[in-house]
């Protein structure tokens, strides 16, 4: 009596792991397949935003100006001496000038402009080098080490450069602050 009692018990046991693992293997494709399909989209999505209007329509005064601080913050960049001082060197300004030019064109800090800039350009290079290290788009992108440009990552981004090249959040676009 007690042996079939047991049996019984092991025989629910096993009927129980079964249908666990089961499910878990089911919502495991699922959520692989969601996984294909945001990066799929995530994918069309930067191939938009990195295709270049054959036109420029923009022709203002502000716009002109937040085009060439683009242009020389990128060459900051790469020179390594990524400053307001040093982006305002490079535009042929005194620093106070480009502080009030910028704020008033951009609507927020030099710094936290810059800061956008360096963002922008690692999240792209996180989406199409898959094959750089982490640490050195961060050096590519102005940060010296490791610790500043994943602090920065996360703060405009919420969630860790890993996370974002991954593909693992659900919609990568800057935090709105």
């Amino acid at each position: 009596m007690y042996w079939a009692l047991i049996v019984i018990l092991y025989l629910v046991l096993i009927v129980g792991a079964w249908q666990l693992l089961c499910r878990s293997r089911k919502e495991h494709e699922a959520e692989v397949d969601t996984l294909k399909q945001e990066i799929a989209r995530l994918r069309e999505k930067l191939a938009l935003l990195t295709t270049k209007p054959e036109e420029e329509t923009t022709t203002s005064p502000d716009d002109l100006f937040l085009k060439e601080v683009q242009t020389r913050v990128n060459e900051a960049i790469d020179a390594g001496d990524i400053s307001v001082d040093s982006v305002a060197l490079r535009m042929n300004l005194g620093t106070q000038t480009f502080r009030r030019r910028l704020q008033n064109a951009a609507g927020i800090s030099p710094k936290d402009y810059i800061l956008s800039l360096q963002m922008r350009k690692a999240a792209s290079m996180l989406l199409m080098q898959k094959d750089v290290n982490i640490q050195e788009i961060g050096r590519n992108c102005g940060f010296e080490d490791a610790s500043s440009f994943n602090h920065a990552f996360k703060r405009i981004y919420g969630c860790s450069p890993g996370q974002y090249r991954d593909g693992l959040i659900e919609n990568n676009k800057p935090k709105a602050e």
